[in-house]
């Protein structure tokens, strides 16, 4: 029985040890990747960490009222954050620096600032504001997808169904926050401030209306691209996408494949 024991023991210490250098080791890798990123997006990483900072300062405050929906809130805030590098890495695809900034401004200030902080009822402006922004943004992303699909020949298309789907694909997105906001509203009811997140009928209207309308500059800019060269914000992003990401548009087109054949 002692040497069973012994065995135990040793067994307990042996997993112990392993998940010892697991943590170091992860550790590890966790800090070179924080430090590949800060040195690779300064700007990015430093919003970034400021944001994450006040998050932190307001789920203190929020423990200290002993505020459990806040908490819980404010941790998932935090968790998104992250979600626009973490689909880059992913995807392995380097997201356009502004691109990526947006998507986490856009968190910050719809989820924290709007709801939490009850913005969008202190400021008419503020949910027009981010639902054109958001319209423009997803607007842009459509215009990515079409976009990579078409110069890889994957699709064959013309720059009016690119203009089309960067069009639509903005206010689908648009339309399905609207879906999120009523269900949330539906089952959790008001995130704080006895206010919802989705105010009425004509609320969730001109929140479309404001999200087609990002998503009509996004699709004319996209338009003006393909045609002339052109186009405010699309065009650097574009231009961005393709200098970090040369494996995506740098394939050999079939007709190349075929001329190169014995």
């Amino acid at each position: 029985m002692e040497n069973v024991g012994e065995n135990v023991e040793k067994a307990i210490e042996n997993v112990e040890e392993i998940v010892e250098k697991a943590v170091e080791s992860a550790g590890e890798v966790a800090k070179k990747e924080i430090n590949k990123e800060i040195k690779k997006h300064p700007k990015r990483s430093t919003l970034t960490f400021i944001l994450l900072f006040t998050l932190i300062i307001a789920f203190i405050g929020a423990l200290a009222q002993q505020n459990w929906g806040t908490m819980i809130f404010i941790f998932v805030i935090s968790l998104l954050i992250f979600l626009p590098l973490t689909i880059g890495k992913l995807s392995k695809i380097d997201i356009p620096s502004q691109l990526e900034v947006f998507a986490v401004l856009f968190i910050y200030a719809t989820l924290f600032l709007g709801e939490l902080q009850n913005y969008y009822a202190t400021y008419w402006w503020w949910d027009i504001l981010w639902h054109t922004s958001s319209g423009l943004a997803f607007g842009i992303l459509g215009f990515f997808i079409l976009y990579v699909l078409y110069k890889a020949e994957k699709i064959k298309t013309s720059p009016k169904v690119v203009a089309m789907f960067t069009f639509t694909f903005a206010l689908s997105i648009g339309a399905l926050w609207e879906i999120v906001e009523f269900t949330i509203d539906h089952t959790l009811g008001p995130i704080s401030n006895n206010v919802f997140m989705q105010g009425s009928l004509v609320d969730t209207m001109y929140d479309l209306i404001v999200d087609s309308v990002g998503g009509l500059f996004s699709a004319v800019m996209g338009y003006l691209y393909l045609k002339k060269d052109s186009g405010i914000v699309v065009k650097s992003m574009t231009k961005e996408l393709k200098k970090d990401n040369p494996g995506l548009f740098n394939k050999k087109t079939k007709k190349e494949q075929k001329d190169k054949r014995p």
